[in-house]
């Protein structure tokens, strides 16, 4: 099966080209793509046979994920994969095994971060629909409710049918992906083979405070949860607000915080863009926050 690697990058090079490299030279990645959505520069070190492509501007993990693999069509399937994370040989090939079977769309190891599984089997939850309780799989496949978006492998006839939604940006586009690969039918598997995952997040973390919150509340009212949406709406207005208020105060960073979350509720709350590109103003949360 052949299969192309994206790296969606921005920030710092070194994590980037340290990986492209490792990937580049797996026997079982036909080939590997690198989106810049930060427009820097190519490095010099970096393999010539890995492609940097250059986007018109920061299209976020999913828009850059679909515009890299636009350019492969005749790939049989494509690794998503973060610059924070490292994986084996091993690894990869038992999850392109496990993806050619019947109706399995989507595959993803194990992924540890240090010697803690960030990523397990999801239960869903009958309030926040995308539980964060996980746990590992064990000693055999499991499917599974979503998988983390840091390393994902997809089926290309998949993709095809169910696109990854750009409207996200970054955050929440992973479950909201497979919640609609398993309603058109398809499988996703998490593998009891690990990755593992290294650093910090690759965003600005007051920035991943208003996403969080606007993104959650998108991916309720895409898929119609009208209820819980009114729910987590009231929370985040009666507990997570006046909690990120005093927040700032305590820790002397004016008002940073809570207008992210005020924001993200309101964003969240507003007018959803039709599917396509993300917004043009993103990132959104640059407004309220520093994003380099």
């Amino acid at each position: 099966m052949k299969t192309v690697a994206v790296i969606v990058h921005r920030g710092p090079h070194h994590p980037t080209v340290e990986l492209a490299t490792r990937l580049d030279a797996s026997p079982a990645v036909a080939q590997v793509t690198i989106v810049a959505n930060d427009r820097s520069t190519r490095p010099d070190h970096l393999p010539a046979a890995v492609a940097w492509i250059l986007p018109p501007r920061d299209l976020g993990t999913g828009g850059g994920f679909q515009l890299a693999s636009r350019d492969y069509p005749a790939a049989g399937a494509y690794l998503l994969i973060d610059n924070r994370v490292r994986i084996d040989d091993m690894t990869i090939s038992s999850c392109l095994d496990l993806l050619a079977g019947t109706n399995i769309g989507v595959v993803a190891p194990t992924l540890v971060d240090g010697v803690r599984p960030r990523s397990g089997l999801t239960r869903r939850d009958p309030l926040w629909s995308a539980s964060r309780a996980r746990r590992p799989p064990g000693d055999r496949p499991h499917e599974t409710d979503w998988v983390s978006g840091a390393v994902m492998f997809i089926k290309a006839e998949c993709l095809r049918r169910v696109s990854l939604d750009s409207r996200y940006f970054v955050g929440f586009e992973n479950i909201d992906f497979c919640y609609r690969v398993r309603e058109a039918g398809w499988s996703v598997v998490l593998s009891p083979h690990r990755a593992w995952r290294i650093g910090s997040t690759a965003l600005p973390a007051p920035g991943e405070t208003y996403y969080l919150v606007r993104n959650r509340l998108w991916f309720m009212r895409l898929h119609g949860w009208w209820l819980r949406t009114a729910l987590i709406a009231l929370a985040i207005a009666t507990v997570d607000l006046p909690r990120t208020a005093v927040a700032d105060h305590v820790h002397r960073r004016g008002t940073e915080g809570s207008l992210l979350v005020l924001h993200g509720l309101l964003d969240g709350l507003a007018t959803i863009p039709p599917p396509g590109e993300p917004r043009v103003d993103e990132p959104r949360a640059a407004r309220w926050t520093a994003w380099r």
